[in-house]
């Protein structure tokens, strides 16, 4: 059985994220789900991107950007080239001219001196408010720092205006919600899902120490969103994959007595087991998982998050105005830049954002280079370009060890770099790749889809079956189901029922007809919970391969002591 628990992955100050408390699940919407949506009869017109010619001052840290092996003001630099490969993209006049980007978050300073110009006023929102229609003021409150802001920044801090660095997409518009400060009703989260938007960033998300659930209308809006917006090419969305890559208990049950380490994974996160979001990991300035970062088999890309700003490197960007708010402000103690350094001396800027939080706007902001080289792209297109393009970062990377060393003989508890048949490279750390905004957006220029109309096999099933999980042993409990459809793969869910009296003993493995295995749930997680009750995870590891064969499905309880059977499982295949 999955829980709520809506949080905001706010890795940035002391790696605690903030508590957001899920709609009730039997609450209505208030609107329909297709049409729910803030009326807004007077939308900003896109403005024209500023003109001029001043160097960005901070440009030479961000190193998400172009990567030196500089700094930004840690103990120690990157790796030089890992980065988002934003020159061959400028090189082409490619800066999100015409883009409309919303990002659902703590709301954005619309003062800001590198922002303001690039924001849309009449369309922001602000979910605080009681009731719809909520568009209004997104400016933040208190004096911490302002998450939403920054994560703006990131996408579309105003470029060539002699102030601060400059944003992936500084052409394109952005409009701030003020979400995540706001109370979680149904009806908000739908109406944040909906608009006259191109692009939709989610720097935010839910624990995976559970099966996480957001209601199913959410999942309804975001297959809504996909088929109808954009004039039916469908809106991107894009989302973090989670910042649990070693946590505490305590994430889910604040007041446990005992709390135990769990090791994250995406694919807990009900909506990212659906194809309708992007769901990013992070790297570090080194092109290495960030340490921080949750893996799975969810995740499609991964783009530079940094790590805290101390000994290496994070990520440059907006910070909330003044010396006496933010992150950046006369008590900071990160490094020399949050505290009145030359320049920053106004603390208008950070250099500690982090978390996948921060490579999610990433995502976002080369999609909207690519929108603006080739506006005719459908969501779809624009998820196959990401694939097809990501950087095969560290690339030697082999099989890996549980982080506490909870392994099991004769088991890999994360396999290295494999290869699909369809010739695609995936990791579970970095999905297809680091993006590359140079090789995406030529891609996308000249691109002409081949994708035909998506289509579901529907879940075949098991029916009732009643396969003893061995105790501690790598040989586990196997099943296996044939799909009779020769559909090219887009992403495979499976759903599971499983008796166990700790799950967070188990493992999943999936392997196609074609030989690729894909980890979709590693052995001794610590996740929480005695039994799975048809729960749905995604692999995208099959992409592009034949979905026609024999499917093996592989159940392994990694640690001794608690016992249980599988006594059903599905599957799904989404392709063409």
């Amino acid at each position: 059985m999955r829980n709520s628990f809506f949080i905001a992955l706010l890795l940035i100050s002391s790696c605690v994220k903030s508590n957001k408390s899920a709609a009730p699940k039997n609450e209505s919407p208030t609107t329909n789900t297709q049409t729910n949506t803030t009326t807004n009869n007077n939308p900003t017109p896109t403005p024209s991107p500023p003109v001029s010619n001043q160097p960005d001052p901070l440009f030479s840290h961000a190193w998400h950007l172009i990567n030196t092996g500089q700094m930004n003001f840690a103990q120690s630099g990157g790796i030089a080239g890992n980065d988002i490969n934003i020159g061959p993209a400028r090189n082409q006049g490619y800066i999100g001219t015409g883009v409309r980007v919303a990002v659902s978050d703590t709301g954005v300073e619309t003062t800001h001196e590198d922002l303001s110009s690039n924001l849309l006023p009449n369309d922001h929102r602000d979910y605080t408010k009681s009731s719809s229609p909520f568009q209004g003021d997104p400016n933040p409150s208190g004096t911490g720092g302002d998450h939403g802001t920054s994560v703006s920044g990131i996408i579309a801090a105003v470029g060539n205006n002699g102030k601060g660095s400059q944003g992936i997409a500084y052409g394109s518009s952005l409009a701030g919600f003020k979400y995540i400060a706001g109370t979680n009703t149904l009806s908000r989260m739908l109406d944040q899902a909906n608009g006259p938007f191109d692009i939709f960033n989610y720097s935010y998300g839910l624990y995976s120490c559970i099966f996480s659930s957001v209601p199913p209308e959410f999942i309804a809006q975001l297959k809504y969103g996909v088929e109808n917006l954009r004039n039916g090419k469908g809106a991107i969305y894009v989302k973090a994959a989670g910042n649990e890559y070693i946590a505490t208990t305590t994430d889910c049950f604040p007041d446990e007595e005992n709390p135990r380490l769990y090791y994250g994974n995406a694919n807990l996160e009900e909506d990212h087991s659906y194809p309708y979001q992007i769901v990013v990991s992070s790297i570090n300035a080194n092109g290495i998982s960030a340490s921080y970062s949750t893996p799975g088999s969810s995740v499609w890309v991964s783009a530079p998050g940094g790590e805290f700003g101390n000994t290496n490197p994070a990520i440059m960007t907006t910070d909330r105005t003044g010396c006496d708010k933010g992150y950046s402000k006369d008590d900071s103690t990160r490094n020399s830049f949050e505290d009145g350094d030359p320049e920053n001396l106004n603390c208008n800027y950070t250099s500690t954002f982090n978390g996948t939080s921060s490579a999610t706007p990433m995502v976002s902001g080369v999609a909207a280079l690519m929108l603006q080289a080739n506006p005719n792209l459908s969501w779809r297109d624009v998820k196959h370009i990401l694939a097809s393009t990501a950087r095969k970062t560290d690339p030697n990377r082999g099989d890996t060890g549980h982080p506490n060393a909870l392994n099991l003989t004769g088991h890999t508890y994360q396999m290295g770099w494999i290869t699909n048949s369809a010739g695609f490279n995936f990791h579970n750390w970095y999905g297809f790749g680091a993006v590359d905004a140079g090789a995406a957006t030529t891609m996308a220029a000249s691109y002409i889809s081949s994708l035909g109309q998506q289509v579901e096999s529907g879940f075949t099933s098991s029916g009732t079956i009643d396969v003893s999980i061995p105790d501690d042993s790598a040989g586990g409990a196997t099943s296996s189901l044939t799909v009779n459809q020769a559909l090219t793969i887009e992403a495979v869910q499976i759903k599971i029922s499983i008796e166990h009296t700790y799950i967070g003993d188990l493992g999943v493995e999936l392997t196609s007809p074609s030989g690729t295995k894909s980890i979709l749930m590693n052995i001794n997680s610590g996740i929480v919970g005695t039994a799975i009750v048809d729960e749905v995870l995604l692999s995208n590891a099959f992409y592009g391969e034949s979905s026609n064969g024999q499917w093996s499905l592989k159940i392994i309880d990694g640690y001794a002591q608690d016992l249980g059977k599988l006594t059903n499982w599905k599957i799904n295949i989404i392709g063409h």
